[in-house]
């Protein structure tokens, strides 16, 4: 508690003084973090984007996500000052702790990536069903306050999910041989509370309730092509997917093993982009496989022009048998797009004019990260051995 108090004087003493903290210190574990979640500068002054964020659901990942445009952000995880808005605003709504609405908080968000998007709405219905039914009564109906773990549609949605029933156990549920039972006398806000998150969840809306759905295809801001590998193993967290144009092959980016950390995850491959195709307003890509044989074909382009005269070159290079089974104008320049590295901010193509983006870095853009992101650089570079963006 002194740590606490610490903490609101040194908020208090900066340049621009933070008169109510809010109880940021109940969970912010020093300055940095605490200013990070009320929305400061480091002088204390407040941030004039704070406002800007916005939460989105994406259809085809099924998952949400964050974006503000005023100062060039996007990401899955959701920034400090929206997080402690939200339990904040919890805190306030069901006379709850901090604390706990942060438990709260953070129990869901953490499960809603932890398994495939079926798994988890499933559990989070289940769950928005019994946790509502107890809030709706204020606990004042008996046979809403407890639960059968062998019961078959809650074992399979819920029990033997890793995670799912965490949510009971934190909000007030005890285990009492084979049921999961809340008290009469339980305190009813943190039901509440819960039983508000997840039926947001379930409905799709977010954490705020207010999350813009953004269609899969063909509905307004989608902007990607279809593919029927979306949410499928290997695929669960890739944000685009592309196909070979030769031979259909999906172009894995390593976002699986990069979110999950699993050793048998596909690694990732490097994509081969045709500039001279998508200036003329087209999208050719090649798989690692294609490209192989482009640059073999370049190579046996380049051996025959060696080997014959200009006179008796034939025009267009090659028979009409060699054209048709060529992968590729050889002409035509290609961008090496590598694996993902970083989770934040690492835009696929990294080719734009704004400050610190690099054309000749297929890694993504390290500059702009902070200490999530320099951890996700070392697992990277110890799995690929690519120190030079370190």
């Amino acid at each position: 508690m002194s740590g606490g108090r610490q903490l609101v004087r040194r908020l208090a003493s900066l340049t621009h003084p933070v008169a109510d903290s809010q109880g940021v210190e109940q969970v912010a574990s020093n300055l940095s973090e605490a200013l990070e979640f009320l929305g400061r500068e480091p002088d204390g002054q407040a941030q004039l984007h704070i406002k800007a964020w916005k939460e989105f659901f994406a259809e085809r990942e099924q998952r949400l996500y964050y974006v503000n445009d005023e100062v060039e952000y996007n990401s899955w995880d959701a920034p400090p000052c929206f997080k402690f808005n939200e339990w904040f605003l919890d805190a306030q709504l069901y006379s709850i702790s901090l604390t706990l609405a942060r438990d709260i908080y953070e129990t869901l968000d953490s499960f809603l990536t932890r398994h495939p998007p079926e798994v988890v709405f499933k559990a989070l219905s289940t769950l928005a069903r019994l946790v509502g039914n107890v809030a709706d009564c204020s606990n004042e109906v008996e046979r809403y306050r407890a639960v059968k773990v062998d019961n078959l549609k809650f074992h399979e949605a819920v029990w033997q999910v890793p995670g799912a029933a965490q949510i009971l156990l934190l909000v007030g549920f005890k285990r009492q041989g084979q049921h999961l039972s809340i008290a009469a006398d339980a305190p009813l806000g943190p039901v509440q509370a819960a039983a508000a998150r997840l039926r947001r969840l379930a409905d799709r809306k977010g954490h705020s309730g207010a999350a813009t759905l953004v269609k899969a295809d063909g509905g307004e801001g989608s902007g990607r092509p279809a593919s029927h590998l979306y949410n499928t193993p290997g695929f669960h967290y890739q944000e685009q997917i592309w196909h070979c144009s030769v031979c259909s092959h999906p172009i894995n980016d390593g976002s699986e093993r990069l979110w999950t950390g699993k050793h048998d995850a596909p690694p990732g491959e490097f994509r081969y982009l045709c500039t001279t195709c998508e200036a003329a307003g087209t999208n050719f890509n090649l798989c690692e496989r294609c490209w192989d044989r482009h640059q073999e074909q370049q190579q046996q382009q380049q051996r025959r022009q060696q080997a014959q005269p200009a006179s008796s070159s034939v025009a267009g290079g090659g028979s009409s048998r060699e054209a048709s089974a060529a992968v590729h104008d050889v002409r035509h320049a290609f961008q090496h797009i590598g694996p993902r590295m970083t989770r934040h901010n690492d835009y696929y193509n990294n080719r734009g004019s704004e400050a610190g983006s690099d054309p000749a870095n297929p890694w993504g853009r390290p500059r702009n990260g902070g200490a999530s992101l320099q951890r996700a650089l070392q697992r990277l570079g110890d799995r690929y051995g690519v120190r030079q963006w370190m």
